[in-house]
């Protein structure tokens, strides 16, 4: 397995995760209404929540890297959108708004593009 794009596949998805969720690209306020949470960014960053992002990107990283082993690219795309769906599924269920429930797919779909380049790249 190639351990160097698994981790710059994860590396790449928890950027992305900064930069989707974060102030950068100004949905973080949007998000948050839409999601039901307090728009006002946390003093300090919520532990429980992020690392269990951290281990869900992990979990599709290998996932994905080890479809690449194997060469069978359909296996990580169906474990990329079978995620999106979930998180579709479960942000429907909470009443979140359409809005947020895109910025969430859209989350999981450009996490795992960025590890499926990561090992083409590498």
């Amino acid at each position: 397995m190639n351990w160097i794009a698994f981790i710059a596949g994860f590396v790449a998805s928890a950027a992305f995760g900064f930069l989707i969720y974060g102030p950068v690209l100004g949905l973080q306020k949007r998000w948050a209404e839409g999601s039901n949470i307090d728009p006002t960014p946390p003093e300090k960053m919520p532990m429980g929540p992020l690392v269990t992002n951290w281990i869900a990107i992990a979990l599709l990283a290998y996932i994905v890297a080890l479809s690449e082993t194997t060469q069978n690219l359909a296996v990580a795309l169906l474990a990329i959108l079978a995620c999106a769906a979930y998180v579709a599924n479960t942000g429907a269920w909470i009443n979140k708004s359409r809005f947020a429930i895109t910025v969430d797919v859209s989350y999981v779909l450009g996490s795992g593009v960025l590890m499926i380049l990561a090992h083409a790249i590498l």
